[in-house]
């Protein structure tokens, strides 16, 4: 069971995106729509906690206001949110944010059979929304039901946690929660299920801290059984490292399969955890298409392999002398994974544009999150090296914070995103966009 704010996706991006966005648009819901039957329920509700039967459109749209202001986590503010912001999701004008460790794991979880379910004080229209708009995609298809505050009640009354453990026909035991802050967590305990604190820093419960409850800094860090009995290992251990070496040969797969990763050239990672920072890397000398779960290597925030876990899985191998440029990418950017493929056109417009590459007016440059019709946005070219610290200083200085990627000269492109999937569409955008530079020189 998933908290959104503070747990799967940053409070400050609903505190500074969406809230403005609903302030803005109460006035018109409430006189446009104001028979639509949610509506309607949602301002007799706004009414009776006022006590005031006769409040008007305006005398609403201000109380909302004040409440969004105190934060309030009242359902019917949260009902009204709720649809404004579907609209802005499905209309293209709000993307939702999680943390780079969410998805991922949501999709481990998910493929491992576990029940993913939300609840949240937002309404459940809104969170369907959220899910359904997020950087990575519609992840709906990971979630299997919403509870809200209007369908399940209060997130600090022990009841509501009774109240959606018998909808979900879960023993209570079986039930695992994921909070951030120590209220819901000690109500959804006295309830019978398990909890587990989300403390990150710089969100608002951080300093509070959980209680007595189970603490992790990121979902890498959890372990959970599932019904099978089967275990998930937390951190960094060998069989996370594991798993992540299967995503990474899948993805390497695709790459070998487009020609990008011609014979063992190019290298994969993702990120595990953040503190202490560890990535799974791909093996060194390995031919990408037919790599194997094993052939990854934990390696530190230097790219070098760490102790006890080289060879730890068969073949396993060394990492990749480049595996210090993924680390370094990933500290300069955040980035939740890293693909380094060797692509002739990335080689070619290299030679050609040694100041860099620059693409505007086009449609494809919303898959990297830019408006087709914007300022034009430029792929920066560095020059070589074979010291990974040199390189990361050349790669440091000229990174184009719009731009997710860099070619460095004569040798290929590093592509960068949120997690594996996020950069592989990353990958595939920015290869697009210089086969279409290499084909008009062409003529």
């Amino acid at each position: 069971m998933l908290d959104i704010e503070g747990t799967t996706s940053a409070t400050g991006f609903v505190v500074d995106e969406l809230y403005p966005y609903s302030r803005g648009r109460f006035g018109r819901l409430l006189t446009e729509r104001a028979a639509e039957p949610e509506i309607r329920r949602a301002v007799e509700q706004v009414r009776v906690l006022l006590g005031e039967p006769d409040a008007d459109a305006a005398r609403i749209e201000r109380v909302l206001g004040a409440w969004l202001d105190e934060d309030r986590k009242a359902t019917p503010l949260k009902t009204l949110q709720g649809i404004v912001w579907a609209e802005g999701f499905a209309n293209g004008e709000l993307v939702s944010h999680f943390y780079p460790d969410v998805v991922p794991r949501l999709r481990e979880w998910h493929a491992a059979g576990v029940r993913l379910h939300v609840y949240s004080s937002g309404s459940a229209a809104a969170q369907r929304a959220w899910f359904g708009h997020s950087p990575q995609g519609d992840l709906r298809p990971l979630v299997d039901g919403y509870h809200d505050t209007e369908n399940a009640g209060p997130k600090l009354e022990r009841a509501s946690y009774v109240a959606i453990a018998a909808d979900l026909g879960a023993a209570p035991e079986r039930v695992l929660f994921l909070s951030d802050r120590a209220g819901e967590l000690d109500a959804a305990r006295a309830a019978g299920w398990h909890t587990a604190g989300v403390r990150r820093p710089g969100e608002p419960y951080y300093d509070s801290g959980v209680g007595g409850h189970p603490e992790v800094a990121s979902f890498v860090e959890l372990e959970i059984r599932t019904a099978a009995g089967a275990r998930e290992v937390p951190g960094a251990g060998t069989g996370e490292v594991r798993r992540a070496g299967a995503r990474l040969a899948a993805e390497a797969a695709r790459f070998a399969a487009l020609g990008w990763m011609r014979g063992t050239s190019g290298n994969l990672s993702v990120v595990l955890t953040r503190d202490p920072l560890r990535l799974a890397v791909t093996a060194s000398g390995r031919d990408k298409g037919e790599l194997t779960a094993d052939d990854v290597v934990l390696v530190d925030g230097r790219g070098a392999a760490v102790a006890g876990t080289q060879g730890s899985a068969a073949g396993a191998g060394r990492p990749s002398a480049e595996a210090g440029l993924h680390a370094r990418v990933v500290r300069l950017t955040g980035a939740g994974a890293v693909v380094h493929v060797h692509t002739v056109a990335a080689v070619a417009m290299g030679r050609r544009r040694p100041g860099g590459i620059v693409f505007r007016d086009l449609e494809m440059l919303k898959g990297l999150g830019q408006p087709a019709d914007g300022p034009a946005v430029r792929l920066p070219v560095v020059a070589n090296s074979q010291d990974m610290d040199v390189l990361g200083d050349r790669l440091a200085e000229a990174r184009e914070p719009r731009m997710p990627a860099v070619v460095v000269a004569g040798h290929g492109l590093y592509v960068w995103g949120a997690d594996l999937l996020q950069a592989r569409h990353h990958a595939e955008v920015v290869q697009w966009l210089l086969e279409l530079e290499l084909a008009s020189e062409r003529g």
